[in-house]
């Protein structure tokens, strides 16, 4: 055993409390600062470290995670097999771990973060404290503050006297013994197995320190959210994928594994442009940090000229496909999937007027430009090799050497990995450079509504326009249609729309609506 004490980290709850997160994914797993929660936690710790970390809702999630964020790291993982029915909760979790714990330790809960350094191991316990407003009090378990010691502690309970102060779930146990003991009594608080009644035999039988802490609770859905809106201007997250970054390794999660699997084959297709994925395990694949700044970063008309070169050279090669394999690949991804995702926005927004005056002009009915769209032109397809998702956050560009690297593409178009339309990656291309997303994750954007009249802005680069000439240009050059990108540019931010958070959503189904009109109207 090493002489550093180990900490415990306790993940198998179900997390109640994160409302529909709880079934996506881990509350240890969820990104902050694209890091997980968990990997905060490890980071605090010397890396000789050892972890005993108990797993029981979404163990394999957390399994996997560990195993390719942390692969120096050493971890016992201790399965708990009652973590949601009578007598779970984290006292029984701590029980099930005691073998590996029968000396001094750190336990910390899987949603405390904390930002002060901690006192060197010593001869004697403490708990973590921070103050919290009255109304709090009843979530947490609370300590009375005496003199350089902690006195009493109540439980889940109103506490109106200032003397006492919450426990942020993270504490140091020197007596392990008396604290085994204690927990061992069973004590039932809230319909769980809580830690408390092993902390209150250390209290009465030791003296156990306070030890103020930085803290912030990420144990709700409500205080994640608030963490997260402190870590960025707008939130760009989405419900069933997550980003993480952990050393010089970037990682991705979805919750759908198949994602995951169909990402990492269509890299293999073409690894000159995409990064060598180094770890693959269920829905996570990770890679290595990849030089360079996105489009958004260093972007100018040389550049994108020297990008549209490349990825004639290196991306859109052509595929032969039969074109009635094209037609009902383009029919369900741009008319099938458009539908679901307009029927996803209308139930979002279910009662909502739909604006018909936009930025101060009349606009068609929504409903009747949807019936003017010509489908069966749509799917006349150029099959080939695609990203996907071209939009300039997912395009490097290392300046020393002058070369092209693509992130976070498509895993499939339609269900094929092997190809796709080619216009949709030039609308993609497109769609970028009329809305920066660098930009609105500043919350450069505003969307206001009144009625059936909205308005929207949003920040937009000096040199948009011109990129958008280059473009134009280079789409003409290859025999292709300028108007039908233009169209496919409507339906994508339509497309998009009930995937991201309010304003933004609203203003990219306002700004699909005037597109699609302009685009309508040039072809009458």
């Amino acid at each position: 055993m090493s002489g550093v004490p180990a900490v415990c980290i306790l993940t198998a709850g179900r997390g109640t409390r994160m409302g529909s997160w709880a079934e996506q994914i881990n509350k240890a797993l969820l990104p902050l600062h694209n890091r997980a929660i968990i990997s905060h936690i490890i980071e605090k710790f010397p890396a000789e470290t050892e972890y005993v970390i108990a797993v029981g809702h979404l163990q394999e999630q957390v399994r996997q995670y560990l195993a390719i964020a942390h692969p120096d790291r050493k971890f016992t993982i201790v399965q708990v097999r009652n973590y949601g029915g009578p007598g779970s909760g984290p006292g029984q979790s701590l029980r099930c771990c005691r073998s590996y714990l029968e000396r001094p330790f750190y336990f910390v809960s899987c949603d405390t973060l904390w930002e002060n350094d901690l006192p060197a191991p010593g001869d004697y316990s403490w708990l973590g404290v921070a103050a919290v407003p009255v109304g709090d009090s009843p979530r947490y378990c609370n300590l009375r503050i005496d003199v350089g010691r902690i006195g009493e502690l109540r439980d889940k309970v109103p506490v109106m006297d200032p003397a006492y102060q919450a426990f942020v779930g993270l504490c140091y146990i020197y007596e392990h013994a008396v604290f085994w003991k204690g927990l061992e009594g069973g004590e039932i608080v809230a319909g769980e197995h809580q830690v408390s009644s092993g902390l209150r035999a250390l209290i009465r039988q030791c003296e156990v320190r306070p030890q103020s802490i930085v803290w912030t609770d990420v144990g709700t859905a409500e205080t994640y959210g608030r963490a997260v809106s402190k870590s960025a201007d707008y939130n760009f997250s989405k419900s069933d994928e997550f980003f993480y970054t952990v050393g010089s390794k970037v990682i991705k999660y979805f919750v759908d594994s198949n994602i995951a699997e169909r990402r990492v084959a269509r890299a293999a297709l073409n690894p000159d442009v995409f990064p060598t994925i180094t770890d693959h395990a269920g829905g996570f694949y990770a890679y290595t940090y990849q030089p360079g700044d996105t489009l958004y970063q260093c972007n100018s008309p040389d550049i994108l000229r020297s990008l549209l070169c490349w990825l004639d050279e290196k991306v859109w090669r052509k595929v032969t496909v039969d074109q009635t394999v094209v037609r009902q690949a383009c029919q369900v991804f741009y008319k099938e999937k458009t539908l679901k995702r307009l029927e996803a926005y209308r139930r979002k927004y279910a009662g909502d007027t739909q604006p018909t005056v936009i930025n101060g002009e009349n606009m068609p009915p929504f409903e009747e430009l949807l019936a003017q769209v010509p489908w069966g032109e749509l799917e006349q397809g150029v099959p080939s090799f695609i990203h996907g998702d071209l939009q300039f956050d997912n395009i490097l560009y290392d300046q020393a050497t002058r070369t092209f690297k693509l992130l976070d593409w498509r895993q499939d178009f339609a269900g094929h990995t092997t190809f796709g339309d080619l216009y949709y990656d030039l609308a993609k291309i497109r769609g970028g450079i009329i809305v920066n997303y660098d930009y609105i994750k500043r919350n450069l954007l505003n969307y206001r509504e009144d009625g059936d009249r909205a308005t929207f802005d949003f920040a937009q680069r000096y040199q948009s326009g011109r990129l958008l000439g280059i473009l134009d240009d280079y789409v003409r050059s290859r025999g292709l249609d300028v108007d039908k990108v233009g169209l496919l540019v409507a339906l994508i931010y339509l497309n998009m729309a009930p995937l991201h958070h309010y304003p933004f959503d609203k203003m990219l189904h306002a700004l699909g609506h005037v597109l699609m009109a302009a685009e309508l109207g040039r072809r009458a």
